[in-house]
């Protein structure tokens, strides 16, 4: 991947810190201790609070596109057979908790279910773990219902903190920064091939217990 990288962008570690933080799954986790890495981009790597500003950046632009774009493109795939198994896949995890929520606070004040979802998108974008950054974390702001401006700014909010501690974890390890990207990369992949086996599993679930009831 550092091939690729240097191959595409040069010695331009900003401008590579800003497309890889807009990317799904990577997103600003992944970008900060890339564009932090003296092994790949030697006397151009960024120190750690650059790389914090030019990630955040990069993750930050995707928010008001996806916030914006999200509802029309869902509703339209999910009228398509073959594109509302894919979309069952990526976000159907994202839209049980959406329906868990709105159930669970169907009789509570409108005022205290607005600050409820605001404080359960923050937390889900804060923390620094795969599949949960600006990507899933918006998704899950419209799903909600959290208008547009309401969203963007939440989600930016929780970016900007798990991006603090990236970085603070890179200024205090910045030795193994390479090896954070590495882990990160590697988690990405569990976390992926675990949604796929867990996809897997429910679906045979479903089919089993659909067979069972109709035999009944």
């Amino acid at each position: 991947m550092g091939e690729i990288l240097t191959a595409i962008f040069g010695s331009n570690s900003a401008l590579a810190t800003v497309c890889v933080a807009m990317l799904p799954l990577l997103e600003l986790k992944g970008a900060i201790p890339l564009g932090v890495s003296a092994q790949l981009w030697g006397a151009a790597a960024l120190n750690t609070w650059q790389a914090f500003g030019w990630a955040l950046l990069g993750s930050s632009l995707v928010v008001p596109i996806i916030a914006l774009l999200f509802t029309p493109i869902y509703n339209w795939l999910k009228t398509k057979k073959f594109f509302k198994t894919i979309l069952d896949f990526i976000v159907g995890d994202v839209a049980k908790r959406s329906d868990d929520m709105k159930a669970e606070n169907k009789n509570k004040s409108a005022g205290r279910v607005l600050w409820l979802k605001i404080a359960a998108i923050f937390l889900f974008v804060a923390f620094p773990v795969p599949l949960t950054g600006v990507w899933t974390g918006t998704c899950f702001a419209v799903l909600l219902g959290l208008n547009f401006w309401v969203t963007c700014a939440t989600v930016i909010a929780g970016n900007a903190v798990c991006g603090v501690i990236v970085t603070f974890v890179c200024q205090v390890f910045p030795q193994i920064t390479d090896i954070l990207f590495i882990v990160f990369v590697g988690l990405i992949l569990v976390a992926v091939l675990a949604k796929v086996v867990s996809h897997i599993i429910k679906k045979r679930r479903a089919t089993h217990e659909s067979n069972t009831t109709e035999a009944n």
